[in-house]
Order: C-alpha cells, then sequence, then structure tokens
C-alpha cells in the first residue's frame, strides 16, 4: 500500500511540474542584422543577457519583456515588448539585457 502512495504522490508531482511549464513569451536574438548569424533563444522568467544584438524577434505568448541597455537588467528599462504582440527589428539593438516577467 505505501508503494502504492508513493507512486501516485510521484504521478501527481509530474502533472503540477508539467502545468507550471507552460509556454513563455520567447525572444530569439540574432549575431546579425536580418535575423542572419548564430542565434539564441531566450524564454527563462527574469533577467538574462542577450549573446547577440543583430536583430531580434520576439514571440508573444502572455509575458512581457522589458528591454535594458546594460547587463543584467540594471537601471531603468529602455522599452517594453508586449505580452500579447509579437515583434521584430531587422537591423541591430542596443539592448544588452531582458527581463521576462512571469
Amino acid at each position: 500500500m505505501k508503494r502504492v502512495s508513493l507512486v501516485l504522490a510521484a504521478a501527481a508531482m509530474s502533472v503540477v511540474a508539467a502545468a507550471g511549464s507552460a509556454a513563455a513569451s520567447q525572444l530569439v536574438v540574432y549575431e546579425g542584422e536580418g535575423f542572419s548569424g548564430r542565434s539564441a533563444v531566450i524564454s527563462a522568467c527574469g533577467t538574462s543577457n542577450l549573446p547577440y544584438h543583430g536583430s531580434y524577434k520576439w514571440y508573444s505568448d502572455g509575458q512581457s519583456g522589458r528591454m535594458y541597455n546594460q547587463r543584467d537588467a540594471q537601471g531603468v528599462a529602455n522599452f517594453t515588448l508586449a505580452p500579447d504582440r509579437n515583434a521584430e527589428q531587422r537591423t541591430s539593438v542596443g539592448w544588452q539585457s531582458i527581463f521576462i516577467v512571469c
């Protein structure tokens, strides 16, 4: 009986974990202008530094993204990417970091 309870508890924890990992907004940053070169996908809640600054695409899925001109989301947010609208820019950006609000 104890083993069955442990299995059920583990299954319940899996469901809770899966529910908490719903799709999040994503920022794809590119090394070059026009979405060229290497790219990186940023979707983690909180602060992330941008490895590339050539161009970007924002895929909105309910979370907003506060953009900063300094690393580690220091200072005042320069721009906010909307939680309900995709965005992109084919030319370089000065942003150094993002704070995804979850």
